[in-house]
């Protein structure tokens, strides 16, 4: 290769190019699949740290624009880019000796009140979408991007003193549905529908720079879910509560739940989903390997040439380190028939 590979950080700050692109010593950047906001850290030093403390004086809630650029990287002359995203500014720490400055950034709405303020209300005969534009709207954000069952199951929930970004987290949860949150969008998905993709990149041991980590094991895993709830029909004196018990799949691993629910379809789902969610730790795997822009969360991967680890994985999490050499790595679970 004529040249050699190179990456390199911009870093906009509320939309500009104020410096700290050229000035950073360190970056790290995770992309998470679901559950955990997506994180950016970005660490000066010495001068650049007394410069951003002195001259810049970030406040917290700013907007970081965060993208990484692949130099010669699939060949010579190329440049990939990859957008990390926005983030919002919300740990700031200076420290010395070295004088140090780290910002850390994450990807939810500048509103604090997505996960601080307690809210409380009755979601009447609503669907998760419904539930979700609504919140996207309150927020400022600007997309809402979801792929789920057809039709979409209708319910009603409390809101109960609960943070929207709790309350939504839960709601989706419970419907067997995955959250990604990002600064101006959210998205929700089935798992089962990403899993059913392509592959995005295959993997040999040979691929593994600094090492890999497997595991396989029944601990925490199930063949089948039950579910016991009450159901009340009628009225006054002719009003009447009845036992209802659900299962899903069968044994000999039961896990035992005691949700509230509303119906049966809604028990099921519930099942299903706290099963699925449990059995995604039965095979698990963490590697480090030669950065690559199109390995992200949510994406498939397949292992060969390694035996008893060779399948298709689902990616949960890639991590980017970029301080004077690259790295990356990932975490993925091994893609099962779910209940």
């Amino acid at each position: 290769m004529a040249n050699g590979r190179s990456i390199e950080a911009t870093v906009l700050y509320n939309g500009l190019e104020v410096g700290l692109s050229r000035k950073l010593e360190s970056l790290s950047y995770t992309d998470n699949a679901s559950g955990t906001s997506d994180e950016t850290t970005l660490t000066f030093e010495e001068r650049s740290a007394a410069w951003i403390r002195d001259v810049l004086r970030p406040e917290k809630g700013a907007d970081l624009d965060v993208t990484l650029y692949f130099n010669n990287w699939k060949r010579s002359g190329d440049r990939l880019k990859y957008h990390c995203g926005n983030f919002t500014l919300d740990d700031l720490t200076y420290s010395a000796p070295p004088r140090c400055c780290v910002l850390k950034g994450v990807s939810i709405p500048a509103n604090d009140g997505f996960k601080t303020t307690e809210a409380s209300k009755t979601w009447t005969d609503v669907t998760l979408r419904q539930i979700a534009e609504e919140i996207k709207n309150k927020y400022g954000m600007t997309n809402l991007h979801y792929w789920g069952p057809t039709p979409e199951p209708i319910f009603t929930i409390e809101q109960d003193k609960k943070p929207d970004s709790t309350f939504l987290a839960e709601v989706c949860d419970q419907q067997g549905m995955f959250l990604k949150i990002y600064k101006k969008a959210l998205v929700i998905f089935d798992k089962t529908i990403y899993e059913a993709r392509g592959i995005t990149k295959t993997f040999y041991e040979s691929d593994m720079e600094e090492g890999y980590t497997w595991n396989d094991t029944l601990s925490g895993t199930y063949t089948g879910a039950k579910l016991v709830y009450t159901s009340t029909s009628g009225s006054g004196k002719k009003k009447k509560a009845e036992t209802i018990s659900v299962e899903v799949g069968d044994g000999p691993r039961w896990l035992e739940l005691d949700n509230k629910v509303e119906s049966e379809a809604d028990a099921i789902r519930i099942c299903k989903a706290k099963a699925n969610e449990a059995n995604e730790k039965a095979t698990i795997l963490s590697f480090s390997a030669l950065a690559d822009p199109n390995i992200v969360a949510t994406c498939n991967i397949e292992l060969k040439g390694m035996g008893a680890m060779d399948g298709k994985y689902f990616v949960t999490k890639v991590t980017h380190r970029l301080s004077g050499k690259h790295s990356m790595k990932v975490s993925a679970y091994k893609i099962f028939n779910r209940l």
